[in-house]
């Protein structure tokens, strides 16, 4: 407690520090930025307070996980322009009729972040489409986000394979340059956020659906709920998208605690049909698998139920998280495929072989459309004028933290480069799941199971490695 004590009193005391110092960065001008080319949101918030936040850890680990929970909401004004148009402008604070709140969101990406260049939640007061798309009546809504992550490529290009394979609901965005208080603070991606909304989110029964969350950072929230795969006091736990933490009853919890429950237990026996949906699911990891992601532990994982009867199955509705795309070895699948911190590799090694088949039938289908249509979205967006936009703010972007962040085409040649590659390489991964009891690629560091022709157990190395199929005995050759 008292190690907690300190830490909250130091960042306190930083976040002072730097407040007072803004003088002494780099200022960037205000003109310079909008000649940028990218939308610029403009914020000014009451008596030009600042959105700030407590440095909290996992209560049993305080080493371990440390990040930012807000600690204030602070009611502002947005005025969105381009160039010399106003897009967008919320008005003065006045509650549930115009303005807007903004607050510090994240997790460890708000611990490692400036605390005026943090990420941001922002709540209108009256509904309207930020992204300004001309038909309020679908896109309107009160909910958004500010990310930090318009440096890369990395969720723009995951939010365009969600796209591809059709997920119920992908986020839209626009990239946009953030002024707070007359104050440059970087480029950012604006963004819709996890919220029910039938119209242009994603869809549930009003009264009788639900969307929780699969949450490593439970503790930051005032209500959630264990299941039996995430009972440990340490690990996960579930909260609330909607309906929102204040207005769930008892009832409502003790029934999605259940049907999840039931959920998992049917995953571990093998008679899971009757209780996810067999196309969300595989949708999902399959999009984690061609960007092979490395982080199976911080990913959200976002799941719904239309509502309370048993005409619905629990899907995965969304994918939010692309931290760390491209970041496994270039054969090996997303560790959230092989990690028990998710369903997926209990599903992949279930002697029920529906999850396999419609995981694989959906590769088989798509992988041609896939490949081409991402290599072919890479080539076009970093020759837009977005992109050439964006570069010219990441460099004002630099220039105002010290940051050395590179530009687009350098991002564009890493992941064209792993793009051309991560099909060819992940098929042969991706059609030895037909076998129920084959050791497939593994992520590094996980453990491998290979034999040699005659059938001796081998450790992983580099080429080509031997497998084999126990069911039959057969052995087959894999390159790694």
């Amino acid at each position: 407690m008292i190690r907690k004590i300190v830490s909250i009193i130091y960042y306190n005391i930083i976040s002072f520090i730097l407040s007072m110092s803004v003088e002494a960065q780099i200022v960037i001008d205000l003109d310079t930025v909008k000649n940028a080319g990218l939308r610029v949101v403009h914020i000014t918030t009451h008596n030009g307070e600042e959105p700030q936040g407590i440095i909290i850890s996992n209560p049993w680990e305080e080493d371990n996980n440390l990040n930012i929970k807000d600690s204030n909401k602070v009611e502002c004004r947005i005025v969105l322009t381009q160039e010399n148009d106003t897009l967008y402008d919320s008005g003065d604070y006045e509650k549930n009729i115009s303005g807007a709140t903004i607050r510090i969101n994240g997790n460890t990406s708000a611990y490692y972040s400036d605390s005026l260049n943090m990420p941001y939640k922002l709540k209108l007061e009256h509904k309207a489409d930020l992204l300004c798309r001309a038909n309020d009546s679908i896109y309107a809504d009160k909910n958004w986000r500010l990310l930090k992550d318009a440096v890369s490529l990395n969720t723009i290009i995951g939010l365009y394979v969600s796209e591809l394979v059709n997920m119920e609901w992908t986020s839209a965005f626009i990239p946009c340059n953030v002024i707070i208080n007359g104050d440059y603070r970087g480029c950012y991606l604006l963004m819709e956020t996890v919220r029910r909304n039938n119209k242009c989110r994603i869809n549930t029964d009003k009264q009788t659906g639900y969307i929780v969350e699969r949450d490593p950072y439970w503790w930051k929230e005032q209500k959630y709920f264990s299941t039996s795969w995430y009972e440990n006091k340490y690990n996960y736990r579930w909260t609330w998208k909607y309906p929102d933490e204040d207005d769930v009853t008892t009832e409502q919890e003790l029934f999605i605690q259940q049907y999840i429950n039931d959920t998992e237990k049917a995953i571990r026996e093998g008679n899971y049909n009757d209780y996810i949906d067999l196309e969300s699911f595989t949708k999902w990891i399959l999009v984690h698998d061609i960007l092979g992601t490395r982080d199976s532990g911080g990913s959200n994982m976002y799941f719904k139920k239309y509502d309370n009867t048993d005409n619905s199955k629990l899907e995965m509705p969304c994918i939010w998280d692309f931290d760390s795309n491209f970041e496994v070895p270039i054969n090996s699948f997303s560790r959230l495929h092989t990690s028990d911190n998710a369903y997926f590799n209990t599903l992949f090694q279930s002697s029920n072989q529906s999850f396999n088949d419609t995981y694989i039938k959906l590769w088989n289908d798509n992988k041609e459309y896939l490949k081409q249509h991402i290599v072919s979205f890479i080539e076009k967006y970093i020759a837009s004028d977005e992109a050439k936009a964006l570069d010219r703010s990441i460099v004002l972007y630099n220039k105002r933290w010290g940051y050395t962040y590179p530009n687009l085409h350098t991002h564009a040649s890493c992941a064209l480069s792993w793009f051309n590659s991560r099909f060819e390489s992940l098929d042969p991964a991706i059609q030895s799941i037909s076998h129920t009891d084959i050791d497939v690629i593994r992520v590094a560091n996980e453990r491998y199971q290979y034999y040699n022709l005659k059938g001796i157990r081998q450790h992983y190395n580099r080429g080509i490695n031997i497998m084999r199929d126990y069911t039959t005995g057969k052995t087959f050759k894999v390159k790694n």
